[in-house]
């Protein structure tokens, strides 16, 4: 009998996860640690919003190798992390631990001194969060974000994921940058989500139907779920058409931004080989409203549609995963 329980738990960890999710960022002074971002993971439960992405920030000097990361003094502090990802778990949240290099300059690494020293101190910062993510027993570890000009060296990226997988039993992704990074990555079999920043254009029609038979034939090569490790779109007209940008002289459209979230959640969130969201971005300090333009939906109408989407019941779990290799 207990063998029997053993096995039938062991079998409940290997299923993928759902992510109903927010890129939860500590913004302006306001620490993770801090009784605001916690009053914050409150407010996010109202809107049935079950997933945080909690974003330590490295930092990195042009045309340098040395990478950053890790301060106790900052916003997203090692301390900060695990104090918000407990509350996050005593909300029944989910907790992804999404590192990421701020500002992300490109290096080039065509030179092998140049590529071996960024390698290795990457690798550094990627067995430092890894250690972290299962410290606060994470749901999922994200080995990077965006970094186009590495993840063209295949051999040294997969490296990482086994330096990963060495520190974090959890399941990984990678969050690659919308075209041609994404569509070129290989390495997708050794992690067990593909991991995409959503930001393709939609065409005024906002079909994105075109973009889910795109990346349903990518599932299928892989047999991996998909989840949007970001997507968003500012609340400016338009900004389907560029939903990278963020801040921006044009004025304030709260309909636009509502319609791009609906148009996107209506498309993918009962895919069976879809496995979740975390939009761009709520912040610890609750910034937004409805007068401001930039891609954060708190305060704004894509929160309910968030909410409507997020109370959907779903028939399963994203679905035709196998175990990574």
């Amino acid at each position: 009998m207990r063998l029997s329980v053993f096995l039938f738990a062991l079998s409940l960890q290997a299923q993928p996860l759902f992510f109903r999710g927010v890129s939860f960022t500590a913004e302006r002074g306001v620490r993770y640690e801090s009784p605001e971002a916690i009053a914050q993971l409150d407010q996010l439960t109202k809107y049935a919003v079950d997933s945080v992405a909690l974003i330590p920030f490295a930092f990195t000097p042009r045309g340098e190798t040395k990478i950053m990361f890790g301060n106790d003094r900052s916003w997203e502090s090692d301390a900060g992390i695990t104090t918000a990802a407990r509350a996050a778990h005593e909300r029944k949240m989910k907790v992804v631990l999404k590192p990421q290099i701020w500002p992300n300059k490109p290096i080039d690494l065509k030179d092998p001194v140049a590529r071996k020293a960024w390698f290795a101190n990457y690798q550094a910062m990627v067995v430092h969060y890894a250690k972290l993510a299962a410290t606060i027993n994470a749901d999922l570890f994200c080995i990077g974000t965006e970094l186009q000009y590495a993840t063209v060296h295949e051999p040294e990226f997969r490296s990482l994921i086994q330096a990963a997988r060495a520190n974090f039993k959890g399941p990984l992704t990678y969050a690659a940058n919308h075209g041609e990074e994404f569509e070129r990555i290989t390495f997708w079999n050794a992690l067990d989500y593909i991991g995409l920043d959503n930001y393709y254009p939609l065409p005024d029609t906002l079909d994105t139907k075109p973009l889910a038979t795109k990346l349903e034939a990518l599932h299928k090569k892989y047999r991996k779920p998909i989840i949007f490790t970001e997507a968003g779109y500012a609340a400016a007209p338009n900004s389907h058409r560029t939903p990278w940008e963020d801040r921006s002289e044009r004025p304030v459209h709260l309909e636009a931004q509502a319609k791009a979230y609906n148009a996107l959640l209506s498309t993918f969130y009962l895919k069976p080989w879809f496995a979740g969201v975390f939009w761009w971005k709520l912040g610890t300090n609750g910034f937004g409203g409805p007068q401001d333009n930039t891609m954060t939906p708190w305060n704004k109408p894509a929160m309910d549609i968030i909410k409507r989407w997020y109370q959907t019941r779903r028939a399963t779990t994203p679905t035709d995963s196998r175990p990574s290799k």
